[in-house]
């Protein structure tokens, strides 16, 4: 949810925009101005806008991004956007778009992002905003994502500019870190439909759910035969993680290529099998409404570790994905105002969300 802005404080953010703008040679028009009252009226935390730009004699489309403030909780971020993008361009790491210009240092003046735009001609999903989006989503999809992914995840800590690794996200790292977070989501409290005064623990409200007596007991059955796996050798040692994967964070080509967006919370993981499970778990959650390509997610993921000699691997990692993404979305469901639960749309995603926990600890 957008932060609440005064009157005061969203004129000084268009101000903001339009002073970024007008200095790094933007051609605003009629359209322009309007989609700047928009995005700035929102007060959502970044600005975007594609728009054509002078650069030498030429006119040339750009991706634009100013942050809503020069708060630290918006410029890390941020940075750490600009630096992972710039370092996945000049190594080719992943296909990614390329950052023209930039801004991060204060002492210079408002922090901006210039970006390399997508082709002209759109694409048959292209960005993907909304459920229906994700629905376009398929096996081939799945694939191609999950092939960047990896290559993401493989990329050498070591080979890190020291100043880009000091901005990383940080991870606890290991099983017991795991199992406490697991944990936290069973014991989170929440007000569910039909409470009558306080709240509960969200355990409780998914035993009357499942009708089952010892939810904690499966959970914590599924974890320990899980320990092996996670602290295995293989699995020990640093890994990159996107951080916020999900549907809407992804750009598809009409050749089935995937693209990785918004590199915000790129982090650092202390262990590979955890690093997958918070990438993977993310995004499979959040492709709720898509049980076709959720269901091609799992299974091209499980093929992955087979070709490894690690299906038993795999199949875990696919199945603690499932139970901690899953845990963490059904628990915010659970606290959302009474009329909000009730919503058709909110009760279907909860319905398919816990059916995902479930099918976690068949």
């Amino acid at each position: 949810m957008e932060k609440y802005l005064t009157p005061r404080q969203l004129s000084k953010y268009r101000e903001r925009v339009e002073r970024v703008l007008e200095d790094e040679a933007f051609v605003i028009g009629a359209r322009e101005r309007k989609l700047i009252n928009e995005r700035t009226a929102n007060g959502r935390r970044y600005f975007y806008l594609v728009a054509k730009r002078h650069e030498g004699n030429k006119m040339i489309e750009r991706f634009i991004k100013v942050p809503q403030n020069d708060s630290q909780k918006l410029l890390l971020p941020f940075k750490r956007q600009v630096e992972f993008a710039k370092f996945l361009k000049k190594h080719q790491v992943i296909k990614t778009r390329g950052v023209v210009d930039a801004n991060c240092d204060l002492k210079r003046g408002t922090p901006f992002a210039i970006m390399e735009t997508f082709p002209a001609a759109k694409a048959k999903i292209g960005f993907i905003e909304g459920d229906k989006g994700a629905d376009r989503l398929g096996a081939r999809e799945a694939r191609r994502v999950l092939n960047q992914l990896l290559k993401l995840h493989a990329v050498s800590i070591g080979s890190l500019p020291p100043a880009l690794k000091k901005i990383l996200k940080a991870h606890k790292g290991g099983y017991k870190d795991f199992k406490k977070e697991v944990g936290r989501l069973l014991d989170k409290k929440v007000k569910p439909l039909g409470l009558k005064r306080g709240k509960e623990s969200f355990y409780r409200v998914l035993e009357r759910h499942f009708g089952v007596h010892d939810l904690k007991g499966s959970v914590n059955g599924l974890l320990e035969r899980a320990r092996p796996f996670i602290d295995a050798k293989a699995n020990r040692g640093p890994a990159l993680a996107h951080g916020d994967m999900a549907p809407n964070n992804l750009y598809v080509f009409d050749s089935g290529e995937v693209e990785l967006l918004d590199l915000e919370w790129v982090g650092l993981f202390n262990n590979k099998a955890l690093a997958m499970i918070d990438d993977f778990g993310n995004l499979r959650a959040r492709a709720w409404s898509n049980r076709k390509f959720r269901e091609a997610l799992d299974n091209e993921l499980i093929k992955i570790y087979r070709r490894r000699k690690q299906e038993e691997l795999g199949k875990m990692i696919v199945r603690l994905s499932i139970l901690h993404a899953h845990l963490l979305l059904a628990g915010f469901f659970e606290n959302y105002p009474w009329p909000k639960q009730k919503d058709r749309a909110q009760t279907r995603r909860r319905i398919l969300t816990e059916r995902d926990i479930a099918k976690a600890l068949a």
